[in-house]
């Protein structure tokens, strides 16, 4: 009985704790390691995050690192482009949960040849296509290094918190309506999206890509381009979970709205 009390307590207190981390004056334990300001710079411009060393960390060893299975799939696009990920519907880390997507360092022939490979395509929005991988091309993927991760914490984020955590970043972007705003950290590889209307994102790379993740967001918009007025430079299965959130609180509000208009 007292254990279990003693576990319910403990439970309790790192959720505390966790909470505590993303907001102005909160200070975790010093023995407290991957957190999402925790970034670690190489001489050979790359990094690490969460315990990942991007480029070189293994999907596999990013599961056992994370104690957490991923889901692992291929977007494609109509213009030729693909991508492999692996998502993490949620990880704790140091007491603080979120969901992670990372991107595999696959070449662009190794992607063809595995989409080819496929055994199952679904038709996304806008010309894009979500791919079941071979059994092999599964295997093949958890041996692969991680090139980049995407953040999704639970909480929104304060502007004065990401000073706080990251300090003031050398460079603010805000996409064509106004909605979001990237703030670059080129010496830690990071992109800290902040969105007005819905989740705010971490992207991290390895510095010596930085200019990959920056690039496409200084690309003038074409008036006669709808993808061009919204850089989507966040990763194909964050932009889905990102809908997801959004289908969630729009239903949250209607169903509000339904409740209060069908009391008599």
């Amino acid at each position: 009985m007292g254990d279990h009390i003693f576990l319910k307590v403990l439970g309790v207190t790192l959720l505390l704790i966790g909470a505590a981390l993303f907001l102005p004056g909160g200070q975790p334990p010093e023995e407290y390691r991957n957190l999402p300001w925790q970034i670690e710079t190489f001489d050979d411009g790359s990094s690490q995050v969460f315990g990942v060393h991007l480029g070189s960390s293994t999907l596999d060893q990013v599961e056992q690192q994370f104690q957490e299975p991923s889901e692992v799939s291929m977007f494609a696009t109509d213009e030729g482009e693909r991508v492999v990920e692996a998502y993490f519907n949620s990880v704790t880390l140091s007491g603080l949960k979120a969901k992670i997507v990372a991107t595999l360092g696959f070449s662009n022939a190794q992607l063809q040849e595995m989409y080819e490979r496929g055994e199952r395509i679904s038709t996304l929005a806008e010309g894009k296509r979500k791919i079941t991988l071979s059994g092999d091309d599964l295997q093949k993927a958890r041996a692969t290094p991680v090139v980049a991760l995407t953040y999704l914490p639970r909480t929104d984020l304060e502007e004065s918190v990401v000073i706080k955590r990251f300090g003031p970043p050398a460079e603010k972007i805000t996409e064509t309506g106004g909605k979001k705003q990237h703030w670059l950290y080129p010496d830690k590889g990071l992109d800290v999206v902040l969105d007005k209307e819905a989740k705010d994102v971490l992207q991290y790379v390895p510095p010596r890509d930085f200019e990959q993740l920056r690039q496409p967001l200084l690309k003038p918009a074409d008036p006669g381009d709808n993808a061009a007025k919204e850089p989507l430079v966040e990763s194909w299965t964050t932009q889905i979970v990102l809908l997801r959130f959004e289908y969630k609180a729009k239903f949250a509000a209607n169903s509000k709205l339904l409740a209060r208009t069908s009391t008599p």
